[in-house]
């Protein structure tokens, strides 16, 4: 055999393991980052939503000097008891745009999720200027701003 031909034969061998070798660890990667999401989903969220709560409550407490307006509305709240945060998530946004105070049951869903809808709310309410309360161990209420 001539020394080209064992060259490229050589060349074709080394590119055909190095291929081979990123499609394994590719694989191994994704195995590896499947693991650590399922580590994470089936992780205890029972802290999440008291967590959630707790910020969102006393992000929002009224502060002198802060620049925000003391004043609340007061008026009938429309009840909102979700199951799934996507669709409460679209509804809770109409309503807080439309001016309406809402009020949330979260005792229904996940509390993984309850917690993302708190934070959701929460960052609602900080966008328009409004308030977070709450009013049970898994009820709040989110108003608009002045």
């Amino acid at each position: 055999m001539s020394t080209e031909l064992v060259l490229v034969l050589f060349i074709s061998l080394v590119s055909l393991v190095l291929a081979a070798y990123v499609v394994v660890d590719r694989g191994l990667v994704a195995r590896r980052q499947r693991a650590q999401l399922w580590g994470a989903c089936r992780r205890d969220h029972s802290s999440d939503l008291e967590r959630s709560l707790d910020l969102a409550v006393r992000a929002q407490q009224y502060e002198v000097g802060l620049g925000r307006a003391s004043g609340v509305r007061l008026e009938a709240a429309l009840r909102v008891t979700p199951r799934e945060f996507a669709a409460a998530a679209a509804e809770i946004s109409s309503l807080l745009q439309a001016g309406r105070v809402v009020s949330i049951d979260l005792s229904l869903m996940e509390r993984y999720e309850a917690a993302r809808l708190v934070d959701y709310c929460h960052g609602l309410t900080a966008m328009a200027k409004g308030w977070v309360f709450r009013l049970a161990h898994s009820v709040i209420v989110i108003t608009p701003g002045p």
